[in-house]
């Protein structure tokens, strides 16, 4: 691929921090050509942290903006820890015999689980999910207009999309993360906090906020985070992604 003044766009020097990313070569000719990327994973290990990094480097240093690595890759991975989990958590629930369908089960497996989710938890139930073919799906789009990240994961149940959307409405009405943190310092562990954080950074860059969504579609979960790189990016919900306009 070529920029706007015809020359190649080559992205092969990054520095040694990322020297043993696993397919190097492969991901820096897909960025180079325009392709998208996919990465399947079922826990977010160190290794697959190191590779997200490394895309996202590799994606904003072809496209020159680099300053937005430090929250891009902070979005991405709290979306990629939600998914994981997420499916994590469908693993459980059939290791316990338990419905997570249904009201009394999902209520009792959730009491067990919390303080459970540690990293030993997430290695454990991780490997279930994938032996159960529970992936998360990672994909890149992008272009020298943006890049755009779509998380696929297992379905969410109803009051867990309705407490999510709860809570990145009242995100909305902060402007910055302190704000929002010292109004809520008795529950900054809950259920959505760190989705609201994506926001908060995402308006800390000039961003709009409106450019992360996540919902049900085709009985999975899709978490969609999209960069806008110049001007003329359009978002896949169209010229006005908040909705504002008639």
């Amino acid at each position: 691929m070529s920029d706007a003044s015809g020359r190649t766009v080559i992205v092969d020097d990054l520095d040694g921090h990322y020297e043993d990313v696993r397919n190097r070569e492969s991901i820096l000719k897909a960025i180079n050509t325009g392709q998208k990327l996919v990465f399947l994973t079922h826990v977010l290990s160190e290794n697959m942290e190191h590779q997200l990094d490394f895309v996202i480097a590799a994606l904003l240093k072809k496209y020159d903006q680099e300053h937005l690595q430090s929250t891009f890759y902070t979005c991405l991975k709290e979306i990629v820890i939600n998914a994981t989990k997420a499916n994590a958590k469908e693993a459980y629930f059939k290791a316990e015999g338990l419905k997570i369908d249904q009201e009394e089960d999902y209520e009792r497996g959730m009491a067990r689980l919390r303080g459970a989710m540690n990293e030993a938890w997430i290695e454990k139930y991780g490997a279930a999910a994938k032996e159960m073919g529970l992936d998360v799906s990672i994909t890149f789009e992008h272009n020298s207009d943006g890049v755009r990240v779509l998380v696929w994961s297992s379905p969410m149940k109803a009051r867990e999309e309705s407490r999510i959307r709860q809570k990145l409405a009242e995100g909305m009405r902060y402007d910055d993360i302190v704000a929002f943190y010292l109004a809520n310092a008795d529950q900054t562990e809950g259920e959505g906090i760190g989705l609201v954080m994506i926001l908060l950074l995402l308006k800390a860059e000039h961003i709009s906020p409106h450019l992360f969504r996540i919902g049900t579609v085709e009985q999975k979960t899709l978490a969609r985070l999209e960069i806008p790189l110049s001007e003329n990016f359009v978002s896949v919900r169209g010229a006005d992604p908040a909705g504002h306009k008639k």
